[in-house]
């Protein structure tokens, strides 16, 4: 199994930032690319994840706590992706993003090399495109 986390401070609102993370049908405006999104039933959602000819499909789970201001998310079979995303208050007007991904199976990202790096790199990139969506939701 390959775990991998980012941190960013976001200079938006908490809520604010939530609610856009939370939104699976515009999802796709700041997961990485490669992987896309679409909600299939309450609380369930198709992920599509494609690192160079390899695509992997998968029917998972989704949910929004929003008290907790928590996403979480994974494959119903529990044997590829899982993750979680954690919005904080950080300060007046700002907010802290937690983002983590367990991989576990006979995914390349799992076990290392340019998959388990390029995986790295693409939480950092989702970060950036939420904290540019959610400053341009907030103007």
């Amino acid at each position: 199994m390959a775990e991998f986390e980012h941190e960013q401070r976001i200079p938006v609102d908490a809520r604010a930032v939530f609610d856009v993370a939370r939104d699976v049908g515009s999802m796709d405006a700041w997961l990485p690319d490669g992987l896309q999104v679409e909600p299939s039933g309450p609380e369930r959602v198709t992920g599509r994840v494609s690192i160079g000819d390899d695509i992997d499909e998968a029917e998972g789970y989704f949910t929004a706590d929003a008290e907790q201001r928590r996403l979480e998310w994974g494959d119903l079979d529990g044997e590829g992706y899982s993750g979680w995303l954690q919005v904080d208050e950080d300060g007046p007007g700002a907010s802290r993003v937690v983002l983590h991904l367990d991989v576990r199976g006979e995914h390349p990202e799992a076990v290392g090399g340019e998959a388990h790096e390029l995986t790295d790199g693409y939480l950092g990139q989702a970060l950036d495109r939420l904290a540019a969506l959610a400053a341009d939701q907030a103007t």
